[in-house]
């Protein structure tokens, strides 16, 4: 059992890129995550407000590349800890048609998520980010 030094949840990049957004459909420039030197964990957010990675099918040609990345799986919970997912590019009407490199997720306190991306396996595929639409049980 490898135990990381410090915690995702309290040691992230913010990433606010808000073309990455899953109602933006591309323009004329196509954005391709396989260019970024991905270095650790990032929070997303879209204008300042923290959202999530969109866990359903994301229309082809959103989040400002032809191929929109969302996870495959699901989100964890809290108590899951450090996951591994996988993550599809949505292409030719086929969901999952780029089977794109796995990446690392955790929920957090405070309800958000990090995420370890990495290098889509081609381009022009891009993570999303979508609206937060994940609700963790309330303890009164």
């Amino acid at each position: 059992c490898i135990v990381p030094l410090v915690d995702p949840c309290n040691n992230y990049n913010v990433l606010d890129d808000p073309w990455r957004a899953t109602n933006n459909q591309y323009t004329s420039e196509i954005m391709c995550d396989c260019e970024v030197s991905w270095n650790g964990w990032y929070r997303l957010f879209i204008q300042g407000q923290s959202v999530q990675m969109p866990d359903t099918c994301v229309d082809e040609y959103s989040c400002g590349t032809h191929s929109p990345l969302w996870l495959n799986g699901g989100h964890p919970v809290v108590e899951d800890g450090v996951v591994t997912r996988d993550v599809c590019g949505h292409w030719d009407n086929n969901c999952c048609y780029f089977n794109s490199n796995p990446i690392k997720v955790k929920a957090c306190p405070g309800n958000y998520f990090v995420y370890e991306f990495v290098k889509p396996a081609f381009c022009s595929l891009a993570y999303c980010a979508g609206k937060y639409i994940c609700i963790l049980p309330l303890y009164i």
